[in-house]
């Protein structure tokens, strides 16, 4: 099968889960296989007679995005066959990292405020905030995306000014390079969460609404080494090339994604290091009593983000390399 055929698959299975995408695939192209021979019968096909046949087998099928919904295995009415693996993929990376900064925050608070921390109470107002906070992003990413996938719906689309009213036709395809689409994206998206990991030494705790613990001033000790610093900017500076060179290729080769999967273990061995070795946050964050316990919860939860970026990256890049 040509080019046209490959995008036509691609097009159709960027908007199917992961799991089933590879099967569907191959059941799509075997049926195309079947229908462009049919088409051709017993005579010798030339390459024009074939893209002919191929063009108009394609044409049958129709619009590739109306297509992708007779492969949904379960109705989705709110989040639709376009938008699901957007849902899903924001699903795998907001809701983890809300979890850990709700509970660095709640533990943090707890700590400053309360003069003979107790584990117990510690762990319910943390549990409790943190649920809280996961309904919320959950509830804030659906609403946003079914909101979203319901203005791309057709039905109201085709109601717009100047919108598209002949039916689907084979020139409406696009070269598109799906995997080289979602690698730009999740490289972007990275690039982005670097950021906010290099500015989380200089934002003020006022922004979050606990600035009343120490005056305004940031979560980090004024008193931490420059060298700390450095060095965690460093290993950021390091991360965000990786991912600049993912999203100029458009493509992330075995050694990017290993060189990623060490540089991820090097930083949190360091910052494990940083925090068990001296005081990495504000003094006025910590009281005595509850300093021990914030130190392990902060290594852990730096841990639990590295363990689960590597797990999504395996699971993201493992089809694609």
């Amino acid at each position: 099968m040509s080019a046209l055929t490959d995008i036509y698959v691609d097009t159709v299975i960027e908007h199917l889960p992961e799991k089933s995408r590879d099967d569907i695939a191959a059941e799509i192209r075997a049926t195309i296989d079947d229908m462009v021979e049919a088409r051709l019968g017993d005579g010798g096909p030339s390459t024009d007679s074939q893209t002919v046949a191929e063009r108009e087998v394609l044409e049958q099928l129709g619009d590739p995005v109306l297509l992708s919904r007779e492969y949904t295995n379960s109705p989705q009415h709110l989040i639709g066959p376009t938008s699901y693996p957007l849902f899903i993929w924001s699903l795998r990376w907001v809701l983890p990292a809300v979890a850990v900064l709700s509970v660095l925050t709640n533990v943090i608070v707890h700590i400053a405020t309360t003069p003979q921390v107790q584990l117990g109470a510690l762990l319910g107002q943390t549990i409790g905030s943190t649920v809280t906070a996961l309904l919320t992003a959950f509830a804030v990413i659906t609403i946003l995306i079914g909101l979203g996938d319901r203005n791309m719906d057709t039905g109201a689309t085709e109601k717009l000014p100047g919108a598209r009213s002949e039916p689907w036709s084979v020139d409406d395809l696009h070269r598109r390079d799906v995997r080289g689409s979602q690698i730009r994206a999740e490289a972007i998206l990275n690039l982005v969460f670097i950021v906010l990991l290099a500015l989380i030494p200089l934002i003020p705790t006022s922004l979050v609404y606990v600035g009343h613990l120490n005056n305004g001033e940031t979560f980090i000790d004024p008193d931490l080494g420059a060298g700390w610093l450095l060095g965690y900017w460093g290993f950021l500076a390091l991360m965000a090339v990786l991912e600049a060179i993912k999203l100029v290729r458009s493509s992330a080769s075995a050694a990017l994604l290993i060189t990623g999967a060490i540089l991820d273990v090097t930083i949190a061995v360091f910052l494990t290091i940083a925090l068990l070795t001296q005081q990495v946050l504000h003094p006025d964050l910590t009281s005595t009593s509850g300093a021990e316990v914030q130190q392990i919860i902060t290594v852990i939860a730096i841990w639990v983000l590295v363990v689960w970026d590597q797990v999504s990256t395996r699971r993201t890049y493992r089809a694609r390399l």
